[in-house]
């Protein structure tokens, strides 16, 4: 029996190699993505995507210039700078959005928000595994991909960072710039000498944008900035600091633009925050509570126990001795916490769907980046030097293989048993339920119709109800109230005298 069980499992190893398993989770996060892309060109602007735009589309409209139309975008940022929020990359973004251009340009905000978040956890992934600590490139893939497949497939408030590009742009986005940012840092020092300027010349401009972000990201960056250059003084590597010392001033430089910003305090008038202290506090019963109650899914779990061989095996030939585990997986947590304070500061709570989606995916993020770590330590306590070379590159361990193919086997086998009860557990499912059941395209039916009437010429708007909210597509709608900002919103935007909906009496 047990020369049975080792033939299976090098059976097992020559074809479950890190290079199959790469290629293999690579194509299944493309094919999950299909539904995704899809069901975006149903896609429809809501709430605040009129609001923002409205200036910019008003100079698209009558001059048709894209310069001009820019210049107006960045005054309305300035303004919204000095009157409303400091963080003017967001501002720019939202003022010149798919929607100032009309049409259907809107479905593109799917493509970019996917886009953004898989090329740049993949690009800074590849930078932390690859450039500093030299693991296997298609053991990183393994990583990247598995990383990718579980923030998305699971990603909470999946309408506001996907596909409503106000939300979106403000969070999903501005998190791929963040990430960008750090691994063009990373690239500042482990490049060879001859890249280093174009990526010190490339992380001072994302710098200067990052630090004019959502502040959620900003903060983040921004303790992450300091204590490495702390952490680089204290251990007098002058050549790093130094390397990485403009991109960190002009990111510095806008994030201080961002916190001093006149518009925030405006905006403070108008709201109920927290008390520092007490912010910081609650920050860290909100990570704990979102990250143990609703968060650690049987699909996070899978994905930890997954990168314990995929780490074990890519770190062998690392000399990095990975101190402090404990220090490092509680900086993770605080870190993540932290991501809860400027909400919390500022308006009191963390409810909002794009807030919580932008702290699950750093969530995720952290917690791969924190079990290699400690994955690293343990090898390093566990393996002699002169053991940690001798392995082939190409394979796993037949025990390492046969461990993984169990939880490939075990993934759709869990899947499917959740999706029956659960239709919406993972997000390309409730994509492929919405496309199937014809809820999309009702949606945008209805809304098509709309934006026809919106420009028709009459002043005098009367709409049906949506006849259908899908999960992935609906943020927002005009209600019956007398007062609803969002149908003044739109009146504005379309030059309208009033908008009524059937079976109000507004």
């Amino acid at each position: 029996m047990n020369r049975l069980a080792a033939s299976f499992s090098k059976r097992i190893q020559k074809i479950l190699t890190p290079k199959h398993l790469a290629l293999f989770l690579f194509f299944l996060y493309l094919f999950s993505l299909i539904p995704l892309l899809m069901i975006g060109h149903y896609n429809y602007p809501s709430a605040d995507d009129f609001s923002e735009a409205l200036e910019a589309h008003r100079t698209w409209v009558s001059t048709h210039s894209l310069i001009g139309t820019f210049l107006t975008a960045v005054k309305r940022a300035a303004g919204d700078w000095l009157h409303w929020m400091g963080y003017y990359t967001c501002n720019l973004l939202m003022a010149f959005s798919p929607t100032v251009f009309g049409g259907r340009i809107y479905v593109i905000t799917s493509y970019l928000m996917l886009g953004m978040l898989s090329l740049s956890t993949a690009y800074f992934l590849h930078a932390v595994f690859v450039k500093i600590f030299r693991m296997d490139r298609w053991i990183s893939l393994c990583i990247t991909m598995a990383t990718l497949l579980v923030t998305v497939e699971c990603m909470p408030g999946a309408v506001e960072a996907f596909y409503w590009y106000l939300g979106a742009v403000n969070y999903t986005f501005i998190h791929g710039i963040t990430l960008f940012y750090f691994a063009l840092l990373i690239g500042c020092v482990f490049d060879p000498e001859r890249k280093r300027k174009g990526k010190i010349i490339g992380a001072s401009i994302l710098g200067f944008l990052v630090g004019g972000g959502n502040q959620m990201s900003a903060l983040n960056a921004a303790i992450l900035v300091i204590f490495t250059l702390i952490l680089l003084s204290v251990l007098k590597k002058k050549k790093e600091r130094k390397l990485i010392l403009i991109p960190s001033i002009t990111f510095l430089v806008g994030f201080l633009l961002n916190v001093a910003s006149p518009g925030n305090l405006v905006r403070a008038e108008g709201a109920s925050g927290m008390n520092p202290v007490k912010a910081i506090f609650v920050s860290f019963y909100e990570c704990l509570d979102l990250c143990l109650n609703e968060w650690t899914t049987w699909p996070v779990l899978l994905l930890l126990l997954a990168l314990i061989p995929l780490f074990y095996k890519a770190l062998e030939h690392t000399d990095f001795t990975f101190p402090c585990p404990l220090l490092v997986a509680a900086g993770g947590f605080c870190l993540v916490s932290a991501m809860a304070t400027p909400p919390l500061f500022a308006l009191g709570n963390f409810e909002a769907g794009r807030l919580r989606s932008l702290m699950f995916t750093m969530y995720i993020l952290v917690l791969v980046l924190v079990a290699g770590y400690v994955t690293g330590w343990v090898r390093k306590k566990m393996t002699p030097v002169s053991q940690t070379r001798t392995r082939r590159k190409d394979l796993f361990s037949p025990s390492a293989a046969l461990f993984l193919f169990v939880i490939l086997l075990f993934y759709p086998f869990a899947a499917l048993i959740t999706s029956i009860p659960e239709p919406g557990f993972f997000t390309t499912d409730a994509a492929v339920n919405d496309l199937q059941n014809g809820s999309a395209k009702a949606y945008a039916d209805a809304l098509a119709e709309r934006t026809a009437l919106y420009e028709s010429g009459e002043k005098d708007i009367v709409v049906k109800p949506l006849p259908e909210e899908p999960l992935l597509l609906y943020f927002s709608d005009i209600t019956y109230e007398e007062e609803d900002w969002q149908r003044d919103a739109i009146c504005r935007f379309y030059g309208l005298s009033s908008l009524k909906k059937e079976g109000g009496t507004q």
